[in-house]
């Protein structure tokens, strides 16, 4: 008779207390198992480099590496790959980026531990997942952004672009800053415009900050 494989979790919290908590509600699942628990983003990076995981549970706010590299690494290595977000930032604007990455399940720090293990569950079942909080503001995001029309929704690139141009970044700033042209900071930024309905910069920047896009430094 064969024994049932099973599932490897890759967590990643700074919080060595968050860490032992996750490990512990993961513990008492019969067929998930934490391989590996990390407090630092580049010992992530290096971890996700050497093999893969069943399941990823990270946070977004890691000093070292952000949340969303190690979601944009692991995304590149393997487009299919299940992410679960555990974190304590419910900012409109953390939220809408999330939502972007296209993460498989969300939830905040301060909901009751038994979503992490349903959140865990259900993502392995391929269902997505989400906190009550979490979702009570995506449905202020979705408010707020009504005037937006699904292809005018701005991508994760474009929002890179933004945010270097709230952070006053001239367009050979943000180019070198992305790895990309001049030329390709400028369609960007045109196309960011239009897609707000904005007269210049200062107006999309005002705009998206509103929408909860991208916030102010």
């Amino acid at each position: 008779m064969e024994t049932k494989t099973k599932a490897e979790i890759l967590a990643v919290d700074d919080h060595s207390l968050i860490l032992e908590g996750i490990c512990r509600v993961v513990g008492k699942m019969p067929d998930v198992v934490v391989a590996d628990a990390v407090t630092s983003g580049a010992e992530a990076l290096r971890l996700i480099a050497r093999r893969d995981y069943d399941l990823y549970i990270l946070d977004v706010s890691i000093p070292d590496v952000s949340g969303f590299e190690l979601i944009e690494r692991i995304r590149e290595l393997d487009e299919d790959a299940r992410i679960i977000v555990n974190t304590m930032h419910e900012e409109i604007w953390i939220v809408n980026r999330l939502v972007q990455y296209g993460v498989n399940a969300v939830i905040l720090k301060s909901a009751v531990t038994s979503e992490l293990a349903t959140a865990v569950h259900r993502v392995l079942q391929g269902e997505p997942y989400a906190c009550q909080r979490f979702m009570s503001v995506c449905r202020k995001l979705r408010r707020t952004s009504a005037n937006l029309h699904a292809h005018d929704v701005p991508t994760p690139r474009e929002l890179d672009v933004l945010r270097g141009i709230s952070r006053g970044l001239n367009t050979h700033e943000i180019a070198v800053e992305l790895s990309i042209s001049d030329n390709t900071v400028e369609t960007f930024r045109k196309r960011l415009i239009s897609k707000f309905g904005a007269r210049n910069s200062v107006d999309m920047v005002l705009k998206a900050v509103a929408q909860g896009w991208i916030r102010l430094e």
